[in-house]
């Protein structure tokens, strides 16, 4: 049976698809690039906003028609909005043959096998799967990056979140097996590993003897994977002897540390246990310690309780932190969660104007910041072919993770994807660069 799997979502959705493949290619099912030619349908789903289960009932649907147009004989929709909404989807949407949650991946080959011939087969287990390096794995992504789980879950409870609901609690993997997995990777080409969890600050607390994710990237920085990429960093968990200890680890002078406001109040409502003065506190250590660093953040606006004062405690917290990058995000209410029952919510329209005056602010600093690089030698990850038909290739240099911090554009042909090249800025267009050969 030939199979095509749709990712949506985040990039540790990307690293639950790519386990699943590598487990169906294992299994020796054909995978192929096209749903039209697939026999069977797989939709690994995301379910953190509205406008992200919009997105996958949407994928859904318009993939359901292939069962009566094509070749497809079975759709699968797995990840987490079966995790979180579990039999209630197949009752929902009977175009769908099976489903399977986050917290089962192995039985994905046991339910395609089956899915052609048995209706409505599915499973809603607890979270608590974790992958381990031996796990069959395989690399969707024509580049020369790849994203490593390194925990599941959160146990912080955020009163906007409702990812602990069909994550669970925090579950670190033991320090050794993420290890063997990057070194794993470096020996298949890979050049960039980019760790990634639900709270990635929090690894190893709950292993004990396992250390914390400071010894982590240490361990990380003994492999041949040339760069090492922490993100999603709670601030929270920082302290001094961390700090310390990051500028001694092997790993990109990168730090991506979603702050999401910058009034007390705010924080407070939110449950993120800090402060804006502490979150000002840590950026400035974290810039004193690495030289050349590049500080990406996250906020959320028009949160319950946000006043026009509150926001402009934000814009203000902006204005003095500096960001180097910066996504901005509207409250979204998330069933299950504190915020929806709070008082004094923001109407969606005054929270689309702040989040709009917050990506002006950030937009300006953008080509301010641009501007300075002009003239920069700097080595670039040469990732593929350009986007851009007036260049050949795009990159990144350290300060630039994939898919959210623009790129580096490249007209030089002999450059090699999936390399390293020393490279001078040539032109500044807001978040994106043009180099050349140095």
């Amino acid at each position: 049976m030939k199979v095509h799997l749709t990712t949506l979502g985040c990039p540790k959705n990307q690293v639950d698809s790519e386990l699943m493949l590598g487990m169906l290619t294992e299994a020796g099912f054909p995978i192929v690039e096209q749903p039209e030619d697939a026999e069977c349908l797989i939709v690994n789903t995301c379910a953190f906003i509205d406008r992200a289960r919009e997105e996958s009932v949407d994928t859904i649907l318009e993939l359901a028609k292939l069962k009566e147009r094509g070749s497809c004989r079975a759709l699968i929709v797995t990840g987490c909005l079966t995790q979180r909404y579990g039999g209630d989807i197949l009752t929902e949407m009977p175009e769908i043959d099976g489903i399977l949650g986050t917290a089962n991946l192995s039985r994905i080959v046991e339910l395609v096998r089956q899915a052609a011939g048995r209706h409505d087969w599915a499973t809603s287990a607890p979270p608590g799967y974790l992958y381990d390096a031996t796990t069959p794995r395989l690399l969707t992504g024509r580049v020369p990056y790849a994203y490593v789980k390194i925990a599941e879950g959160c146990d912080m409870g955020c009163t906007f979140c409702a990812i602990p609901q069909f994550r669970g609690r925090h579950r670190s993997r033991p320090l050794a097996d993420v290890v063997k997995e990057v070194e794993g990777l470096a020996a298949r080409g890979v050049q960039e590993a980019i760790l990634v969890s639900q709270d990635t600050l929090a690894y190893g607390r709950d292993l004990p003897g396992n250390g914390d994710i400071a010894e982590l990237l240490l361990a990380l920085g003994e492999t041949r994977m040339p760069w090492i990429r922490p993100m999603y960093l709670h601030p929270a968990h920082v302290n001094d002897r961390l700090i310390e200890r990051w500028a001694r680890a092997r790993v990109v002078p990168y730090l991506d540390m979603p702050v999401q406001h910058g009034d007390d109040g705010v924080l407070k409502a939110m449950r993120r246990a800090v402060t804006a003065r502490r979150m000002k506190e840590i950026v400035r250590a974290f810039r004193e310690a690495i030289p050349r660093l590049t500080v990406r953040t996250t906020v959320l606006v028009g949160f319950p309780g946000e006043s026009e004062a509150a926001f402009q405690n934000l814009l203000e917290f902006l204005d003095e932190v500096r960001f180097d990058r910066l996504g901005v995000f509207t409250y979204s209410a998330e069933e299950g969660t504190p915020s929806p029952a709070y008082p004094d919510q923001v109407a969606a329209e005054v929270a689309a104007e702040r989040a709009a005056l917050v990506q002006e602010y950030q937009d300006r600093l953008a080509w301010e910041r641009g501007a300075a690089l002009a003239g920069a030698v700097t080595d670039v990850l040469v990732d593929g072919p350009s986007e851009d038909p007036a260049f050949a290739w795009e990159g990144r240099t350290a300060g630039q993770a994939p898919e959210i911090d623009g790129v580096v554009y490249l007209r030089d042909r002999s450059l090699t994807p999936g390399h390293f090249a020393r490279i001078r800025i040539v032109e500044v267009e807001g978040y994106e660069l043009v180099g050349e050969r140095a």
